[in-house]
């Protein structure tokens, strides 16, 4: 058990009683102690423990935090498995679990308000008796907040489909280190800023309400349980199922460990459990090809429910999988990471080998459609030689994830314990890229402190840029050096700018790979919308947005459809100082650092120049997004310090920036 001796809350004790009241204000040993612990195995004890109950009050009790430099921790059900809402560095806990109002369900429109604690399962609840949804539903739904959820990056089995928290989010209230109040939205003219802030495990900001999309119940479900006799078999099946153009609303995996943890009499390699919902006109020819793809890849055995109790009945199975493993010991390591679907096979190979390698006892559950894995260790935390095993066994996952090109977290977060696995997953380029983005919103550094980030880690990864590359990194160098700043075109179907010193991407046209595997292409910025559609028809592949006036880096840095950035799964990009840096995968899920691909979408190459993208397709036509205007942006507190930060010469795009006061902004 740490603790960090400070006697910085004393200093701020006085007004937080003032603002709170005192018996709001916790400082006992059975309060600190309740409160030093989460999900992982990390412990320490905070200064003082803060009783939230008025939720106007935050921004004015994180203005007096930042004041006295009092590091917090935002804190509610603390389910998480890395860490993060424990107080490392001493300071105050903001306890945030009163604050589960459900302020309005408005189901003509199509969305939900709710404060930050609202415990998913709750607001679940109430929407099943108006027949609706909210899609996102992990594992720890009933008692996990879906502010948690949000900050962490969490999905559950329906995030292939309906995609993780935040892709479900409309909009958001938020509160900076400094106590400025922030009204985000996706569809907000400027870099996207919901994202960014909102996927940030607290360590820039804290998050007090949300505007979430709600769905209509669907018509039709129908759920499946196969058995398989090889983990290849059950893949194969898998791939066949995407590549036939149906997307399950769940597509979830066991390995051959849990089922014999779990008791399953099943002699059985792997466990598939596939559900599909829709409408009732589309999906029963669904049904039937999942049916006969189950038998052609030699399903020992299938079986198929069409009643609610029958389908909870399958899914038992999966939901008690943690547990089954935890009761092998007496504690519960829950990895997570994710890597393509074309890799899965290998990764599950090679995590096997090291659990065998460590004699740990351990399995692995999957959500197969989107390559999010959970390697699970059961442990016995008096057993000192079990954890130091364990420990190395982590270390050698990690390193054999990025090794294969995932990512070390997929929707746990990083807190803690991952944040020496940062630089396992990202050159030094990039990770000076978070740093910046932290120290701009937090320079005081007391919103969830030493998370996320690595403390001395150095990486010895690096990105290459491709040769075409080179001498746009030269002239953002040569820029710097002169000081005379560039503006930044493509097509220049947008900004139409034709004064100053211009810098064109037009050459940049390249596509550079369509991966007809894992669904996904990589493609240069000035690559136009309308021969991007044509190119993919030709390989039966879709991207479900329109092909507009324009190239694929102009739509994206522009935000005119705010839709493109949940596609868009890798980003490499030219830095205002001329760096090189990259971020992303072809895996669907990753929670692993700052989310760059927001920081870049909307910000109009003020930031950073995108050199390529990698975006996830469809095997099959969807409906299409729509576009919004593209109209003047007035940059806002939170964008003009990142602005600072990343680029204090103004080099590129200067205009976007030009003659805008810093001043406190509670718009987006």
């Amino acid at each position: 058990m740490a603790m960090i001796q400070s006697s910085k809350f004393k200093g701020a004790k006085k007004e937080a009683e003032k603002l709170l009241g005192k018996e709001n204000v916790l400082t006992n040993k059975t309060a600190l102690l309740l409160n030093s612990f989460d999900g992982s195995p990390v412990k320490s004890l905070p200064e003082a423990v803060l009783e939230i109950k008025d939720i106007s009050k935050l921004p004015a009790l994180i203005a007096i935090l930042n004041k006295h430099k009092v590091p917090f921790v935002p804190r509610a059900a603390a389910t998480n498995h890395d860490g993060g809402a424990v107080a490392i560095k001493g300071g105050a806990i903001l306890n945030l679990n009163h604050l589960d109002a459900v302020e309005e369900i408005n189901i003509k429109q199509g969305y939900a308000v709710v404060q930050c604690s609202t415990v998913n399962g709750n607001l679940q609840k109430m929407l099943d008796k108006e027949g609706f949804f909210y899609a996102p539903d992990p594992a720890s739904k009933e008692f996990s907040t879906i502010g948690g959820n949000c900050a962490l990056g969490a999905g559950g089995p329906k995030t292939l489909k309906y995609g993780a928290s935040l892709a479900n989010v409309l909009g958001a209230d938020f509160i900076l280190p400094d106590g400025t109040e922030m009204s985000l939205s996706k569809n907000s003219q400027g870099p996207d800023l919901l994202s960014l802030l909102l996927r940030s495990e607290g360590t820039l900001g804290l998050i007090t309400k949300l505007r979430l999309k709600i769905l209509p119940k669907p018509q039709f479900k129908r759920t499946f349980l196969a058995y398989f006799p090889s983990l290849t078999s059950a893949m194969a099946c898998v791939k066949e199922i995407i590549s036939a153009g149906i997307i399950p609303s769940a597509l979830e995996a066991i390995d051959r460990a849990t089922l014999q943890a779990s008791a399953c009499p099943i002699q059985a390699q792997a466990l598939l459990i596939i559900e599909l919902d829709g409408k009732k006109n589309e999906l029963p020819k669904q049904a039937k090809q999942i049916e006969a793809l189950c038998q052609a890849n030699k399903a020992l055995k299938l079986e198929i429910a069409q009643d609610e109790n029958k389908r909870r009945a399958l899914w038992q199975i999966r939901l008690c999988a943690a547990a089954a493993l935890a009761s092998l010991g007496k504690g519960l390591f829950s990895l997570d990471c994710a890597v393509s679907r074309a890799n899965l096979p290998k990764t599950i190979e090679e995590i096997s080998a090291i659990f065998g390698k460590y004699t740990l006892r351990a399995g692995i559950v999957f959500h197969a459609g989107d390559g999010n894995l959970h390697p699970n260790i059961a442990f016995d935390d008096d057993n000192l030689y079990e954890l130091s095993n364990i420990k190395k066994a982590i270390k050698e996952i990690h390193q054999a994830i990025c090794a294969l090109g995932g990512t070390i977290s997929a929707e746990h977060g990083i807190g803690v314990e991952k944040r020496a696995a940062m630089a396992l997953m990202f050159d030094n380029n990039t990770l000076k890229v978070f740093r910046c983005i932290k120290t701009a919103l937090d320079p005081k550094n007391v919103a969830n402190p030493d998370k996320v980030l690595p403390i001395a880690s150095v990486s010895a990864k690096k990105s290459i840029p491709a040769q075409d590359i080179i001498p746009l990194i030269e002239a953002v160098k040569r820029a710097n050096a002169e000081n005379k700043p560039l503006n930044i075109i493509g097509l220049n179907t947008k900004l139409k700018l034709k004064k100053g010193n211009i810098l064109s991407l037009k050459n940049l046209n390249r596509i550079i790979e369509i991966d007809k595997t894992d669904y996904t292409i990589t493609l240069q910025p000035a690559v136009c919308m309308k021969e991007l559609e044509d190119e993919l028809k030709k390989h039966n592949l879709y991207l479900p947005v329109p092909a507009v006036k324009g190239s694929i880096g102009g739509v994206f840095s522009a935000k005119t459809l705010p839709a493109l950035k949940d596609y868009v799964t890798a980003i490499e990009a030219v830095m205002p100082d001329g760096s090189f840096i990259s971020y992303g995968g072809k895996y669907v899920k990753n929670t692993a650092g700052y989310d760059l691909i927001a920081l870049m979408c909307g910000a109009r190459g003020s930031y950073g120049i995108a050199t390529s993208l990698t975006l996830r397709l469809l095997p099959y036509k969807s409906g299409k997004s729509d576009a919004v205007p593209f109209d003047k942006w007035h940059p806002n507190t939170a964008q003009i310090k990142l602005k600072k930060a990343l680029d204090p010469n103004n080099i590129l795009n200067p205009f976007l920036f030009e003659g805008v006061e810093n001043e406190k902004d509670k718009t987006s």
